[in-house]
């Protein structure tokens, strides 16, 4: 292993540099269709003292849990990422109705008869809105 100052090579702050070999199950409907392997890269200012491989490693499944949990059904499900609103306004306003809908989606999701998924619940009241509507209401 070869220790280098970040800044001689154009990082600056950087103590650590990462590659992480993985191989990534893809799901459908709870099975697995497709596993990938990736390399993925990544840099950090914690010295080796403060963030040993453990450590870096249980940063990166963090952030990759918060990844998971929140934004893959803004960006998949969603398509967040593909939207072309530029307005800021107009984009903030989006935001709150994407997260609104995914709040209301999780408080039926326990209950009988309550959509398993995000896209089936949304499909669902894009369908047939009254019945949102009329939960809303009372």
């Amino acid at each position: 292993m070869l220790e280098t100052d970040g800044a001689t090579v154009g990082l600056a702050g950087v103590s650590q540099l990462l590659r992480i070999d993985r191989d990534v199950e893809h799901l459908r409907r709870g099975k697995v269709f497709k596993t990938t392997h990736e390399t993925l890269y990544a840099i950090t200012s914690l010295s080796p003292e403060k963030a040993d491989p453990q450590r870096l490693l249980d940063l990166v499944r963090g952030y990759w849990a918060i990844e998971i949990q929140q934004h893959y059904r803004r960006d998949h499900t969603q398509r967040e990422d593909h939207c072309q609103v530029r307005n800021t306004r107009a984009a903030r306003n989006l935001s709150l109705m994407r997260s609104a809908a995914i709040f209301l989606y999780e408080l039926q999701r326990h209950r009988p008869k309550a959509k398993n998924s995000l896209p089936d619940w949304l499909r669902k009241n894009m369908r047939k809105p009254s019945d949102l509507i009329g939960q809303l209401v009372h």
